[in-house]
C-alpha cells in the first residue's frame, strides 16, 4: 500500500511523541497537591476576595469624592443633582461567574441591597446601614425579581429630583426599618471604577471614571482627591464639549483647504484638539485645586503626585508640542502656584473662587 503525505506526517508525529515520552525533560519531584475539592473551595474564596476588594475600592472612591461634590456646587454651575449618598447593588449587576459567590457569601439577591453608605451623607445621618435590603421606596414595593434594580434606580432618581424627604423601607437582619431621608445637592458627576490596570482617570462630561490601576497607584487619599477634583473640573468647565467644538473648527479649516486643492489629512482638526487640550488640562489642575480647598482639604503637598508620576513615566517630565497634556514638571509648579494663590485668599478671607478672565 502506497503511503501518502498525510500518513507520513501522522507517523512522524507519533514517533516524536514516543521519543518525548521516553527521553523528554520532565519534573523530578513528587509535587504536593491538594484535592480538587480544596481547589474549588479556594476558587470561591478568591472570587469572594475579588468582590470585596472591588467594592472596598469603589467605596473609598465615592467617600473621597463626596466632600468635593458637596462643597463644589458653586463651581459646577447647572451640573448639580440631589443625592442620598448610597451605593446599591443587585445580583444581575454582578458578572455571571461571580453571582453564586455573591449570593451565598454576601447575601446579594434580586432586591437591591446597600453596598455602602457614604459617611455624613443624608443616608448615613438617617441611619441607613451597609447590608440593608430595600423593600420599598416612596411607598412603592421593590419586587424580588431580576430587573428590580432597574426600577429601583429609576424610582430613586425620580424621588431625589424633588429634593423632598423620601420614605424607605429596608430589611436589616430580618427586621423591618422605616427611614425618611432628605437628599442633598451635590455636583452631578458620579464616580465610576473600571477593572482596567492602566493608571488612568478621565471625565466624559457626565461622569468621572477611575481605573483599578489608578486606585493602586495613588498612595494616599489626598492624591486620589487631587485626581477626582481635576476630573470634576473637566466636566464643570465643559471641556468635553469645548474639545469637540475645537476639533470641528479645525476640521472646517481642513475642509476649506481641501476646497482649494490642499489635502491637509485632518491636520488642523488634530492640531486644534491637541493645542487646546493642554490648556484644558492646565485649567482643570487650577480649578481642581479650588475644589480641594473648598472641601477643606490641605493643598500644600498634593503636587507630589506629579513627581511620582514622573518617576514612573519619565517621558512625561518634559513637555512637547505634540503632547495632549502639559509636562509633569510644569504641572507641579503650576499646582504650587495655585496653592500659594489659595493660601493668600484664605489668609485674607476672600471667596475661594478661581480667577476668571475678564468677561468670563
Amino acid at each position: 500500500m502506497k503511503s501518502t503525505p498525510a500518513s507520513n506526517f501522522g507517523s512522524a508525529c507519533f514517533l516524536i511523541l514516543c521519543i518525548f515520552s521516553v527521553t523528554g525533560c520532565a519534573p523530578t519531584t513528587n509535587v504536593a497537591k491538594g484535592s480538587q475539592e480544596d481547589i474549588k473551595a479556594e476558587e470561591r474564596r478568591q472570587q469572594s476576595l475579588f468582590l470585596e476588594t472591588t467594592w472596598s475600592r469603589q467605596a473609598r472612591l465615592v467617600n473621597l469624592a463626596w466632600p468635593l461634590r458637596k462643597n463644589g456646587t458653586e463651581l459646577c454651575g447647572k451640573d448639580v443633582k440631589n443625592d442620598f449618598g448610597i451605593l446599591a447593588i443587585a445580583l444581575n449587576e454582578i458578572p455571571r461567574d461571580y453571582q453564586d459567590v455573591a449570593q451565598t457569601e454576601h447575601k446579594i439577591g434580586n432586591r437591591p441591597r446597600i453596598l455602602h453608605v457614604i459617611p455624613d451623607s443624608p443616608a448615613d445621618l438617617a441611619g441607613m446601614e451597609t447590608g440593608d435590603e430595600f423593600m420599598s421606596i416612596a411607598r412603592e414595593p421593590i419586587k424580588d425579581k431580576k430587573r428590580s434594580i432597574t426600577r429601583f434606580r429609576d424610582k430613586l432618581d425620580e424621588s431625589a429630583k424633588t429634593g423632598l424627604p423620601v420614605d424607605f423601607e429596608v430589611s436589616r437582619t430580618g427586621v423591618t426599618h422605616f427611614l425618611t431621608i432628605k437628599p442633598e445637592e451635590v455636583c452631578s458627576y458620579d464616580v465610576i471604577m473600571t477593572s482596567d490596570d492602566i493608571v488612568n482617570a478621565f471625565a466624559d462630561g457626565n461622569n468621572i471614571i477611575f481605573t483599578q490601576g489608578m486606585m493602586r497607584f495613588a498612595q494616599d487619599d489626598e492624591e486620589l482627591q487631587l485626581v477626582i477634583a481635576h476630573e470634576i473640573a473637566h466636566n464643570a468647565e465643559g471641556h468635553i464639549d469645548k474639545g469637540i467644538g475645537n476639533r470641528l473648527l479645525g476640521a472646517l479649516i481642513d475642509a476649506i483647504a481641501l476646497a482649494y486643492g490642499l489635502n491637509t489629512q485632518g491636520m488642523f482638526a488634530d492640531l486644534a484638539s491637541m493645542v487646546f487640550s493642554q490648556d484644558f488640562e492646565r485649567e482643570a489642575d487650577y480649578v481642581g485645586m479650588y475644589l480641594l480647598a473648598r472641601a477643606g482639604i490641605n493643598t500644600s503637598g498634593v503636587g507630589e503626585f506629579w513627581r511620582r508620576i514622573a518617576a514612573e513615566y519619565p517621558q512625561s517630565i518634559k513637555g512637547s508640542f505634540t503632547h495632549t497634556h502639559p509636562a509633569t514638571a510644569e504641572r507641579y509648579i503650576n499646582i504650587d502656584a495655585a496653592h500659594t494663590e489659595i493660601a493668600d485668599k484664605l489668609l485674607k478671607g476672600l471667596p475661594l473662587l478661581p480667577e476668571r478672565k475678564e468677561g468670563k
